[in-house]
């Protein structure tokens, strides 16, 4: 029988135990931490943040047996923190090479997640977003690209979005530097998201069988 693609890591569990409610798990910050990835749909902005955070040098090699570059390197302001550049991926319930080397980056352990976002294209972010709310990976969600959304007349309340979604939102525009200085402090800040992603009973049923 088949399994679910994000089951076989006990922090990346994306279904709900089928007896009844569970208890909201509680913010977690992390003090200490060793692994970042920087997670996003493509063309959001990841690789200019990345270098924002890491500066000149970095390792670029292919995913284990792929042809997927991966980008790794240094944080410029904690020499014991790697930031990891993953593919651009839509989902973390993989239907493509790329979106199946970001899940195994996470599966093989990362202490926390920033999740770049093209702020005007927030809902399929979002998708991303509560992905990684199941998968119970503490991350802070950045909003780049702002200017654009000024630019279309929109507004995004991001207290709001930080309120539901229970971790830190920030915002950037990255190719101009803005919002980047606030990035140094967001390792420290990632917190496990409080969201929970309800499903018809059908459905979950349904889920459980592929655990």
């Amino acid at each position: 029988m088949s399994h679910h693609p994000l089951s076989s890591h006990a922090d990346l569990n994306l279904v709900e135990p089928a007896d009844g409610p569970q208890p909201e798990p509680q913010p977690a910050r992390r003090d200490a931490l060793g692994r970042i990835a920087l997670v996003g749909n493509p063309n959001v902005g990841k690789s200019v943040i990345f270098g924002a955070l890491t500066g000149t040098y970095a390792t670029v090699s292919n995913y284990p047996g792929t042809t997927v570059e991966v980008t790794r390197a240094a944080a410029r302001f904690d020499a014991g923190l790697e930031i990891i550049d993953t593919p651009g991926v839509n989902s973390l319930l993989p239907q493509s090479e790329d979106e199946r080397v970001t899940r195994d980056i996470l599966l093989a352990g990362v202490d926390g997640v920033i999740q770049v976002a093209d702020a005007k294209n927030l809902p399929r972010a979002l998708v991303l977003s509560l992905q990684l709310a199941e998968a119970g990976v503490p991350f802070v969600l950045v909003l780049n690209m702002m200017d654009e959304v000024a630019d279309r007349g929109l507004k995004i309340d991001t207290t709001k979005l930080s309120r539901l979604l229970g971790v830190p939102v920030l915002e950037t525009v990255a190719v101009h530097g803005h919002g980047l200085r606030a990035l140094r402090d967001a390792p420290a800040q990632m917190q496990v998201s409080h969201h929970h992603t309800r499903y018809p009973a059908v459905v979950q049923r349904a889920l459980l069988r592929w655990r």
